[in-house]
């Protein structure tokens, strides 16, 4: 208390080193009026807030916010649903948006739904933003390279009481301070350019973990496209199936009006009529399906109606361009995976530099500039003003000389992760190799087997053709007919599911690679 009064009793020393403030007796009703405003603002705040401290209090009770118990289900108190614009689109874009969309056909391309699944699907506008999101750290770790200026001010009444010889004194100070403020590092060690460095791989690192979901994207939608086509052809090898199972039935009946055949006979036919529909009804099922997935890649609803052309006109490819060794190497420099994650090992690379140079001082320099303007009365009889300008120029030098092996620990952990991140690459080239390796195998099978399944169905067709002419003529018995009608059924089968794969694993060798061609995206 007596140095406070010794504060009142020597205003002009007491405030040598306070702030620049001002202060003015015919400014006291427009700061009243400021005060008293601020105080009712505060007020209704408090209230505010306070209505809803009293409305929750899950400090209070929390377990009125969980499930009340273990078989009863939670029941929300606000909406959680997706709003409509929020939910996958329900309709494909018209011809305008592609050439090669058939608007007489009604029929997409593969060409035109991957340009739909890049600018529909969700994974690819996510790590896009995500890239986005990583170019502004990159411009923002940019910023300690440039002089940090400030402005502040702080402004407003005191009124305070202290004890007179034989009275009561009152100060009353009007003030204002402002002050605006610059700062800037000369020297940090190499922390900035750690920083940045740090930022622009891991921008890097972004921007090819987008290129990467590009070909996830494409690629899912090449499968689910080649799977609905050959979900379709195989509803046409199931109707033609239906088709001659009835043929076999018809000459069945035939020969048993004849008195040439036997009811069991006519039963078994019967059966394979059967089965066929059955197999008709389920490679139906497969079509809805496979259309299902394929809208899933393509990031629309499953009720949006997709119509694709026949398997039949996809054209077969004749051979991948290259040996296995080649298509591995072309791997190791293209896939943006790998790239990823080479930029990834830089940038933890980049840490440990910064953790380094966190050992050293940073040298800077920092000047301010403001107003002392102030004045404040002393029980009604002395009153002091001023108004006086106060600036300062100095050079900084900061050192943390021990901070508890912090910074030995922060070097520790940033070179762990540094081995991490090497550990990671060589794990993922492993993978990449293995999938390079599979991917060609498969294709080299693929294409064997589709050769295969066409010499496989151009005899079933002969061997089926022989005998349904010789159990006319009586010459084959009808166990005979019923296999070859099976076998040709079969072999449609094969033909369809061999001509998928064979395209499937040669847009899988493209994907293991990192060769998916993309186009700009507009």
């Amino acid at each position: 208390m007596g140095e406070r009064m010794k504060i009142d009793f020597q205003p002009r020393r007491a405030n040598r080193n306070l702030a620049r403030s001002i202060a003015a007796r015919r400014r006291r009703p427009l700061a009243l009026l400021l005060l008293r405003g601020s105080l009712a603002a505060s007020v209704i705040a408090l209230g505010a807030g306070g209505c809803t401290y009293m409305a929750e209090q899950p400090e209070v009770s929390p377990a009125r916010f969980a499930p009340s118990s273990e078989s009863s289900p939670w029941i929300p108190t606000h909406a959680y649903a997706t709003t409509a614009q929020q939910r996958p689109v329900t309709a494909l874009p018209d011809a305008g948006m592609s050439g090669s969309y058939s608007s007489s056909a009604g029929k997409y391309d593969l060409s035109t739904l991957i340009d739909v699944a890049l600018h529909n699907n969700p994974d690819t506008a996510r790590t896009w933003d995500q890239a986005r999101a990583a170019a502004a750290a990159y411009g923002a770790s940019r910023a300690p390279y440039y002089p940090q200026v400030g402005a502040q001010m702080s402004g407003g009444y005191t009124r305070v009481l202290f004890e007179l010889p034989g009275q009561l004194g009152v100060l009353k100070q009007w003030q204002i301070t402002p002050m605006v403020e610059l700062t800037y590092t000369l020297l940090d060690f190499g922390r900035r350019s750690a920083g940045a460095r740090i930022a622009r791989e891991q921008l890097a690192a972004a921007n090819f973990a987008f290129n990467r979901k590009m070909q996830d994207v494409v690629f899912a939608t090449q499968r689910a496209f080649y799977a609905m086509g050959a979900a379709k052809a195989a509803v046409q090898a199931a109707q033609q199936n239906v088709e001659l199972a009835k043929t076999d039935d018809e000459a069945v009946s035939r020969r048993v009006e004849l008195g040439l055949a036997t009811e069991p006979a006519l039963l078994l036919s019967r059966q394979r009529v059967a089965q066929s529909q059955y197999d008709l009804a389920s490679a139906r099922l497969l079509v809805r399906e496979a259309q299902a997935d394929l809208a899933v890649a393509l990031g629309i609803a499953a009720n949006t109606p997709i119509d694709i052309p026949s398997l039949d006109s996809q054209p077969i490819p004749a051979g991948l361009g290259g040996e296995v060794d080649a298509l591995i190497e072309s791997a190791m420099r293209r896939r943006p995976d790998l790239s990823a994650q080479v930029a990834s090992l830089n940038a933890r690379r980049a840490e440990v530099e910064r953790s380094k140079a966190a050992f050293y001082p940073t040298i800077g320099v920092t000047g301010s500039y403001g107003e002392q303007m102030w004045g404040y009365a002393i029980s009604n009889t002395h009153t002091i003003k001023s108004a006086q300008p106060q600036y300062a120029g100095l050079i900084t030098f900061n050192w943390d000389l021990f901070t508890g092996f912090k910074r030995l620990n922060d070097l520790r952990q940033a070179e762990a992760e540094r081995d991490a991140a090497g550990a990671q690459l060589k794990s993922l080239e492993v993978d990449a190799i293995g999938s390079v390796w599979r991917a060609y195998y498969e294709f080299q099978t693929a294409l064997k087997r589709y050769e295969y399944a066409r010499a496989l169905l151009a005899a079933s067709d002969e061997s089926y053709a022989a005998n349904i002419d010789t159990y006319r003529q009586g010459l084959s018995t009808i166990v005979e007919l019923l296999t070859a009608d099976r076998d040709l059924a079969s072999a449609r089968y094969t033909i369809v599911q061999s001509r998928a794969d064979l395209l499937m694993s040669s847009a899988a060798v493209a994907y293991a690679v990192g060769a998916v061609a993309i186009s700009p995206r507009p």
